[in-house]
């Protein structure tokens, strides 16, 4: 054996109790700074899940105003769809601007209903082309555009012309081309 082996065995004879506390201690001390490494990592782990945990939270407690939300959207998109056009119901759809003209007293000399466009992409609604020619006092066709504008039909406007037909009387026309949406 060498010499510093034999010093080694000599220490660990005349020092058991010494050498088992060393190693303990060493031991110990691997263990804890094995164990602090893994408690960072488990309360790295834990505010993650309390994070997740305040956020469900407020989702059950925020639960039914998304409910009430979600039904609001729903009668909503009723409401959309039941105040659609039916290219092929004319009757119905000229009868829309003809109530209009009743409401505002405003003349409605022309009415067309356009054909729609065949290249269309939209999958769900299709746009329904009309061009009329309104006239009557300002307030009167200002008005029908207002009543136009804000009914439940959808409309858009596409272009439109306003012009004097009587140069020295109040009279006015307004030719106007638009599209309301319509079902597919």
């Amino acid at each position: 054996m060498s010499d510093s082996l034999a010093a080694f065995f000599h220490f660990l004879r005349r020092w058991p109790y010494s050498v088992t506390c060393a190693l303990a201690a060493v031991l110990f001390a691997g263990g804890a700074w094995y164990l602090n490494g893994k408690s960072h990592e488990l309360e790295r782990t834990l505010r993650n899940r309390n994070d997740e945990g305040d956020a469900m939270e407020a989702k059950l407690v925020g639960r039914s105003t998304l409910r009430q939300e979600l039904a609001d959207l729903r009668a909503i998109t009723r409401r959309i769809d039941e105040n659609l056009v039916v290219e092929s119901n004319l009757a119905e759809n000229l009868w829309y601007f003809y109530k209009i003209e009743e409401q505002t007293k405003a003349q409605l000399p022309e009415l067309h209903q356009v054909s729609s466009p065949t290249t269309d992409k939209t999958t769900l609604y299709r746009r329904v082309p009309y061009s009329l020619r309104v006239s009557g006092t300002f307030e009167q066709v200002s008005a029908y555009l207002l009543a136009l504008e804000t009914g439940p039909r959808l409309a858009k406007i596409t272009s439109f012309n306003l012009t004097r037909t009587d140069p020295s009387g109040r009279t006015v026309a307004l030719d106007l081309n638009l599209e309301l949406l319509g079902k597919k």
